[in-house]
């Protein structure tokens, strides 16, 4: 057969292909020594090729103990994920009858406890994330159907362990042994303590028909969520725009959309890459209306709304059948705020505190907008729209601050901003990380990038991470960290950074704006908080901490990217190699709470309908939905809702674990500003003592105890709000 029949391998799989001969995990396959594939040795590095010998060897490399590479043994195909869910759900089925049967009275830890410690269960357990996983990144629409299936039948399985009477009977048996219990670690108690109180708040106490209506709206909750992240994911939206429709958005970013669909038209996404930008530079007021609805409107990302809808009336029986008066109340009830009063107190306090500087950061928008209508001898229509704010706030920091953000772009390639963040979190925190060669490890991607993370002193080996940082189809669209695996006994953490940050062109490379850095330096220090995390527990909540101050570190972490020292060092412009210009970095500096009062409000408005939606009475459609945005956004922001539209249709967070919690973000603020005035601002934002007792005191503990005396203990006082208002100018020295 002529090797012209052989599909040529890719740079980068020929010498993933080679390193695995030298390394003899595979044969030179027939007919491949010339840097081609035979039809059944094909790879898809490059994301179009089937699985081949040496994608499988590199796919499997974990489990031949080499504990260099991430402990998850990936799966490649559909039938691989189908089969290898089954069998975690056999043996998660079988873990859970193993413990049920061990008589009450011979109950031990390592009889009972243990088991629900460690796989198979959950995240402890990798190949629960090779199966799922690649439903967010995966080139292969096959596999991402196949892994969200899997996702689905996990979350299913979820809900059924917790709903096993039989294995709380022998945790709480286990538990009322003082004398066992007191034998245990500071962390084995609390993971005792903490899965007692699971099950119960699965409602174990009750009758056994509610119990299992409690298990099927658990079910139902999980699919339709499911269903939300899919429409989100899956969504393949364009919009065709003339070039003269992208005034403003600069040539660069025309051309690299120009005629990608349709010759003359430039093609637009929603992805973040696509609608920042636009709402940010756009000087057309209709494209920046265009995009808005787009995403909000009537029709967008299916039937998200009326999925919404669903979800809210499911959790809001769930409560209903545990005993609490709402699903809020349910989920504040654990948190670190204590309860739904505590949460509405503190948005209150602060709306009423924010409200009239609020009102004057619109004022000044607005006649920043009079004055650009009348410059592009566009009407003004003598309001602040919903797709104005973000433009002529930027325009604001540009005209009266000198803050030009495509000016500053200019000297933050992505690939210097990368390797700086990531030398800052290892100086920081005491940490090393060391990059694994291309061709050493399996990944969904020729962009994936894998690091190994150890302690800098003990050289003990903490985990791994991924980062996978640019948009492509089928990929999850937004920001986030995945916590693929959890510490256990013999196995490090396991974390992955989705991003969907611009990529370079043949004519330059990735240039962030300095919002992305920001957001690029946030969510790694999510990554840093689940590999500096010490606990060993399937429950997320185990081995991390509530989720209303999940968010606190890496919004702390933030202010780095405002502070002189670090900016120096963040910033390379990508042709001269110059750090940032002393004048453009003060008048960032200068301008970075300019509007924080109209921002804040913001996100006040997001908790409040957060709650609200999940309050005593849930709206039980998408109209009612569509009501309560109506009234809340102009009630709260100041500005109007622009009819139809309604951004819980994107709004992803209120359809996962941030349901009930997205006050969390607030709240975490003003911890976070508490955190660094107190220490970092006053001892060194480099200091290595601190940010030893920062990861140690902060984020080493997890889930574990009261997060309030974690921090009143790295702080030397309680938690107070005064860093938070005096940083805003809401509050004077």
């Amino acid at each position: 057969m002529s090797s012209s029949t052989y599909k040529p391998l890719c740079p980068c799989c020929f010498q993933a292909y080679s390193n695995a001969v030298v390394a003899g995990e595979i044969k030179i396959a027939e007919g491949g020594s010339d840097g081609t594939a035979n039809p059944t040795n094909r790879m898809i590095f490059c994301g179009t090729c089937a699985p081949s010998d040496v994608e499988k060897a590199l796919a499997q490399k974990a489990s031949s103990g080499d504990t260099t590479v991430p402990p998850i043994v990936w799966l490649l195909t559909p039938k691989e994920i189908e089969e290898s869910a089954e069998k975690i759900l056999s043996d998660t089925e079988a873990n859970l009858d193993a413990i049920a049967s061990v008589p009450l009275e011979q109950v031990t830890f390592e009889n009972t406890i243990a088991k629900l410690m460690t796989p198979p269960n959950y995240k402890t357990n990798p190949q629960v994330a090779a199966c799922k996983f690649l439903q967010h990144c995966s080139t292969d629409a096959a596999v991402r159907e196949a892994a969200s299936a899997a996702g689905k039948k996990f979350a299913a399985s979820r809900v059924q362990g917790r709903m096993r009477k039989d294995v709380y009977q022998r945790v709480k048996a286990f538990s009322e042994n003082a004398a066992a219990v007191d034998q245990l670690t500071d962390y084995q108690k609390h993971f005792v303590k903490a899965a007692k109180e699971d099950f119960e708040r699965a409602g174990l106490a009750l009758p056994e028909e509610d119990a299992q209506k409690l298990r099927e709206l658990l079910e139902q909750d999980a699919a339709v969520c499911s269903q939300y992240s899919k429409n989100l994911g899956s969504d393949d939206t364009k919009l065709l725009l003339d070039p003269e429709e992208l005034k403003g958005c600069g040539e660069d970013f025309i051309k690299e959309r120009l005629s990608k669909d349709q010759e003359g038209k430039c093609t637009i996404t929603l992805k973040y890459p696509d609608i920042i930008p636009i709402g940010q530079i756009c000087e057309v007021p209709e494209t920046r209306r265009k995009v808005t609805e787009a995403r909000e409107g009537i029709g967008a990302y299916k039937n998200n709304l009326d999925l919404v809808a669903q979800g809210v009336q499911l959790r809001k029986q769930i409560a209903t059948i545990l005993g609490y008066p709402s699903w809020a109340e349910y989920i504040c009830s654990k948190r670190m705020s204590g309860s739904c009063q505590a949460v509405n107190e503190f948005l209150t306090n602060l709306q009423d505190k924010l409200t009239e500087s609020g009102k004057e950061d619109r004022d000044v928008l607005l006649e920043l907008k009079a004055d650009h209508c009348k410059e592009i001898g566009v009407e003004f229509d003598g309001k602040l729209n919903a797709w104005d704010t973000s433009f002529y706030s930027n325009r604001l920091l540009k005209t009266k601050y000198g803050v030009d953000a495509e000016a500053i772009r200019q000297y933050f390639p992505l690939d210097h901003v990368v390797e700086t963040t990531l030398s800052i979190y290892q100086e920081l925190l005491g940490l090393t990380f060391r990059e694994l060669a291309k061709g050493t490890y399996w990944s969904w991607h020729v962009q994936v990038r894998c690091f190994e993370v150890s302690d800098t002193e003990t050289k003990q080996r903490l985990g791994h991470f991924y980062l996978d940082l640019h948009p492509r189809t089928g990929k999850y669209g937004h920001a986030a960290i995945f916590h693929l695996v959890k510490h256990s006994v013999n196995q490090g953490a396991v974390d992955c950074m989705l991003c969907n940050l611009p990529a370079s062109t043949p004519e330059k490379p990735s240039l962030l704006l300095h919002s992305n850095v920001v957001t690029f330096f946030h969510e790694f220090g999510h990554i840093m908080h689940g590999l500096c995390s010490e606990g060993i527990g399937n429950s997320t909540r185990l081995a991390k901490c509530p989720r209303d101050f999940v968010e606190a570190p890496s919004q702390m972490l933030e202010n780095w990217c405002w502070q002189k020292s670090i900016l120096e060092r963040l910033s390379k412009h990508y042709e001269t190699g110059e750090s940032l210009p002393d004048e453009m970095l003060q008048s960032m500096i200068k301008a970075k709470h300019v509007g924080v009062a109209f921002g804040s409000l913001r996100q006040i408005y997001l908790s409040t309908l957060d709650l609200t939606i999940h309050g005593l009475n849930p709206p039980k459609d998408a109209a009612g939905l569509q009501a309560i945005v109506d009234e809340l956004r102009p009630k709260i922001t100041l500005v109007d809702n622009p009819e139809g539209n309604n951004m819980l249709r994107t709004f992803g967070h209120l359809m996962n674990q941030y349901s009930a919690s997205y006050y969390g973000y607030m709240w975490a603020e003003v911890l976070s500003a508490d955190m660094f005035a107190t220490r970092f601002e006053m001892e060194g934002v480099m200091n290595p003592r601190v940010g030893m007792e920062y990861r140690k005191m902060v984020l080493a503990p997890g889930g574990t105890h009261n997060i309030t005396d974690h921090l009143t203990k790295f702080l030397g006082r309680p938690p107070s709000n005064e860093a938070f208002l005096k940083s805003r100018g809401i509050l004077n020295d």
